[in-house]
């Protein structure tokens, strides 16, 4: 079945197109080890004992004041965040992977490059076409908004579309929605290729500072405003005339057809057996292997 890429289109589709998986690859290994894997969480972890001193607390380097917040004996960052926690850590660790696939070093360990800045090489490929796919998802995810609710109906998608607000709030034009058309059928998402390391990368390590600041010191209060305040969905140009052409592009969820290997009893050679991309070939693909 031929990929169609619905809500936006891209003037560089083919670096989109060739690179959008092995971006994919980067971004999911960024975001599991380093971006759920690291994190601090300033403890008191039984009544008066602590894992960082208490008497002198670290500065914020978002007040640049001593941390006045921390768990206390018992709370965990999901007790303390709620309901809104799964949703928050998927976007701590996605900006995670968003700020350090701009580090070269680390493409290299993926296979692209030799580890020195080179946006117009393959590692600059591979980083575009991450930058791009976020911001994609970050429109497509308003699939799942409710406007009845007013509530978010999937955590990643919810973290996706405060990262493309952040890329929309970055100076110098970074990123911007282009359209001619009120009803959006025209939308074309525009990244600024060569103001991805500079001016992209700052405006994510900003945003992601704040979220594991707030998440490493319990300070709820802060966090869960910010969060609220980047993935609000303003209900009429985004909640109706753009999440409407979202869902009018919406594409079938894909049916991967399993190929199955057939033993010739007689010759003892085996060969594979293909099937049509279709529901019937997924039917005849399990029913012939007396699934």
């Amino acid at each position: 079945m031929n990929p169609q890429w619905p809500e936006s289109g891209f003037g560089p589709l083919s670096v989109y197109v060739t690179k959008i998986a092995l971006s994919i690859q980067v971004q999911v290994g960024i975001h599991e080890l380093l971006g759920h894997g690291t994190g601090k969480l300033l403890q008191e972890t039984e009544p008066g004992k602590f894992n960082f001193d208490p008497k002198h607390p670290p500065i914020s380097p978002i007040t640049n004041k001593p941390v006045t917040t921390y768990y206390k004996p018992g709370q965990t960052w999901g007790s303390v965040f709620g309901s809104v926690a799964s949703s928050y850590e998927e976007c701590r660790a996605e900006t995670v992977a968003m700020a350090l696939s701009c580090d070269f070093e680390i493409l290299k360990i993926f296979g692209f490059g030799d580890g020195s800045p080179d946006m117009d090489g393959e590692a600059g490929d591979v980083l575009y076409a991450a930058y791009l796919s976020m911001a994609r998802a970050g429109v497509a995810s308003l699939e799942m908004w409710d406007p009845k609710s007013r509530r978010w109906g999937q955590a990643h998608s919810q973290a996706r579309f405060s990262i493309l607000k952040c890329f929309l709030d970055a100076p110098d034009d970074f990123c911007k929605l282009d359209y001619k058309n009120e009803d959006l059928s025209d939308l074309t998402i525009k990244l600024d290729r060569s103001k991805i390391t500079t001016v992209g990368r700052k405006a994510v390590e900003s945003y992601l500072q704040k979220l594991h600041i707030y998440k490493s010191t319990a300070d709820f209060d802060a966090g869960t405003a910010l969060y609220a305040e980047m993935t609000e969905v303003e209900p009429k140009w985004w909640g109706e005339t753009l999440r409407n052409e979202v869902l009018r592009n919406k594409q079938p969820r894909k049916v991967f057809v399993q190929a199955n290997t057939v033993l010739d009893a007689a010759t003892g050679k085996v060969s594979l057996v293909e099937y049509e991309p279709s529901l019937e070939g997924m039917i005849k693909s399990y029913a012939e292997r007396n699934v």
